[in-house]
């Protein structure tokens, strides 16, 4: 099945809510790459999924929410989200922007930042 990039994009945050890592982890390629101001650069699906279950394993609940998603460039997403957490009775938030670049139908590249 086809999906487009923000199909794609979609998908990946709803996995992302579901701590749904066997979606996760299909959805990058083996050279994939993630940035994030708050957690570092991750090279390869190996250490970016790694990275993600130990991050989800740290709290309770993750929600992010999809604010606006629009394709600035061909194969590249860009995504307003808010992103709720909650451990141990606290509970915080945030707002960010995260660039989803595909390749292949596969995630090549993300890079969050924080609002």
């Amino acid at each position: 099945m086809y999906m487009t990039p923000i199909d794609i994009a979609k998908y990946y945050f709803d996995a992302s809510n579901e701590s749904n890592f066997e979606k996760i982890e299909k959805l990058f390629s083996i050279t994939s790459t993630y940035s994030s101001q708050n957690t570092g650069l991750y090279l390869w699906i190996e250490d970016i999924v790694n990275m993600q279950k130990k991050f989800h394993w740290n709290y309770e609940k993750l929600e992010w929410k999809i604010q606006e998603i629009v394709e600035e460039k061909p194969w590249i997403v860009r995504i307003d989200f808010d992103f709720v957490w909650i451990k141990k009775s606290d509970t915080v938030s945030f707002s960010g922007m995260e660039y989803i670049v595909i390749y292949e139908s596969k995630i090549q590249h993300i890079e969050i930042k924080n609002k």
